[in-house]
């Protein structure tokens, strides 16, 4: 009797250690396997384009080594076209210029509503840059471009657009088509040749170093032209990164207030 009954016990704990490892959570296999692969992942390296949202890119909070392949896919890109998104933030654009890669002709952000402002330095940043898209970018208020080697540049109806200091010596077009709103304009350019500025009605300060670029071939707002003639020197390279410098350090101040940083 004695011996069932020591037996007995022994088979319930056995029992107990069974369904107690049955619902244990697994500490390895599925549980902890990396995540399927996006396909369109591996085509972007090969193709050298990235047309999708930002979201879509591999993200190392997924998963650890996911933040070397999305450097993988942005570093060997040719053109970056995300466009017409609600994902796409301020720190988009930023983490492309930061990278700089060297192949990235075109990035176009076109009617990206949450875009509030767009910095391309120093002119090194991006060395193979030929178009930068940002029209139809609702909230986007400030730019500052610098490149060596950009050639057409877009705020086309960006209505809230504020500042642009724009230091681009091989640019030939530019369109600011429907800005109305924007106060201070800088442009420095070797070869730009003709210059609409008619949308720009609350234009209150305009420097333009464009040795190429005619007075006559600059197009004023019909009301209340109040912008400065044209003036045909360049602009202090240093003012440029001082202006730099100053929106980073507005941008740090702004972040230790609302309790980002």
């Amino acid at each position: 009797r004695s011996g069932r009954g020591s037996a007995q016990p022994a088979s319930a704990r056995r029992r107990a250690r069974g369904m107690a490892k049955d619902k244990a959570p697994a500490k390895s296999g599925k549980a902890t396997a990396e995540p399927r692969h996006d396909p369109g992942w591996e085509r972007a390296v090969e193709s050298g384009v990235w047309d999708r949202p930002a979201d879509a890119l591999p993200d190392a909070s997924d998963w650890p080594t996911w933040g070397a392949l999305r450097e993988r896919i942005l570093m060997n890109a040719k053109e970056i076209r995300v466009t017409h998104t609600k994902t796409l933030h301020d720190s988009f654009p930023a983490e492309v210029v930061k990278l700089s890669p060297p192949n990235l002709t075109t990035m176009e952000f076109r009617g990206s509503p949450r875009l509030t402002r767009f910095v391309c330095s120093p002119a090194s940043a991006c060395p193979s840059l030929r178009a930068a898209d940002l029209s139809h970018c609702g909230e986007l208020r400030y730019a500052l471009v610098q490149s060596d080697t950009l050639e057409s540049l877009s705020f086309s109806k960006c209505a809230k657009l504020d500042k642009a200091l724009l230091q681009c010596r091989s640019m030939s077009t530019l369109n600011l088509q429907k800005c109305a709103s924007i106060k201070t304009l800088m442009i420095w350019s070797d070869v730009l040749n003709e210059l609409d500025l008619s949308a720009c009605e609350n234009l209150e300060k305009l420097e333009l170093y464009c040795p190429s670029l005619a007075p006559e071939k600059v197009t004023m707002p019909v009301a209340r032209p109040r912008a400065r003639a044209p003036e045909t020197r360049y602009v202090p390279v240093a003012k440029l990164v001082l202006e730099n410098m100053n929106a980073m350090q507005e941008t740090r101040r702004n972040a230790y207030a609302t309790g980002v940083l």
